[in-house]
């Protein structure tokens, strides 16, 4: 009896640890499988897609593929300066166009991407945007006649409606002209009483980059022109950090509130 009695025990304690091991075997696994996925994750954030475009759903990823944006830096934004930073900024959250790659972002500046036969034609925005699929365009600092060569590409497109949304900030161009061409236009507020011919070119506690971003993101929302409603301003104060405030243009000979054109403090 004592005989077999110590056969089982010993066989029990063989099991035991056969058990053991056996957990101590998958747990490993299992942390093992952990770390690949986490490490599969890591590596899908950094496949090389720029920033905002990593969390956008899958609707919104089919509509803009194959698409663009342009933005076309004019006055207070076409120097060197303005265009590296804007450059890298937007290359890192959208991705650029180029020769060599695909990109959401196309960027044309004014005058250097609007020169014909050596001379600056603002009229050639018109050829420029003819075979591209645009989901948008972001104008800063509009040129003298920008507002023409919308006209244009308005007439172009069917039904005389241009199908995607266009905002204008700190236009140099005719205001109703801007106006009618743009989904809004956006001035700052030391500009009230004279918006043409200035240049802003130097906003206290301002970022460019962020309104771009923001607009950005928004137009890659919308997939549609922008309504003049209510809620435009709301829309537009939404672009701006929270410490400005949006408010209607009024037009200083009509004493009129203009529908879609707003300055910020």
């Amino acid at each position: 009896m004592l005989k077999v009695f110590h056969t089982n025990r010993s066989f029990l304690k063989f099991a035991f640890l056969a058990l053991a091991a056996c957990s101590a075997f998958t747990f490993s696994s299992c942390k093992k499988d952990k770390k690949h996925d986490s490490t599969t994750n890591l590596l899908s954030e950094n496949d090389g897609t720029p920033v905002k475009l990593r969390k956008l759903s899958p609707e919104t990823q089919a509509y803009i593929e194959g698409k663009n944006i342009i933005v076309i830096l004019g006055y207070g934004y076409n120097d060197v300066e303005h265009i590296t930073k804007i450059t890298q900024s937007l290359d890192s959250n959208f991705g650029l166009e180029s020769e060599d790659k695909a990109g959401l972002i196309s960027i044309l500046v004014y005058p250097a991407d609007f020169m014909v036969a050596g001379k600056e034609r603002i009229s050639s925005l018109v050829d420029t945007v003819q075979d591209k699929n645009l989901a948008g365009m972001i104008i800063m600092g509009a040129p003298e006649g920008l507002h023409i060569a919308l006209s244009k590409i308005q007439d172009k497109a069917e039904g005389g409606k241009i199908p995607y949304p266009i905002f204008t900030f700190f236009s140099q161009d005719d205001v109703l002209g801007s106006e009618s061409t743009s989904d809004f236009v956006l001035d700052y507020a030391h500009k009230t009483n004279t918006i043409e011919g200035e240049v802003t070119d130097f906003i206290p506690d301002f970022d460019a980059n962020q309104i771009l971003t923001n607009a950005i993101s928004e137009m890659i929302e919308l997939r549609q022109p922008l309504k003049a409603d209510k809620n435009l301003q709301g829309f537009v104060q939404k672009l701006l950090e929270k410490n400005r405030t949006v408010i209607r243009y009024i037009d200083g000979e009509t004493g009129l509130q203009s529908i879609n054109h707003f300055i910020f403090e």
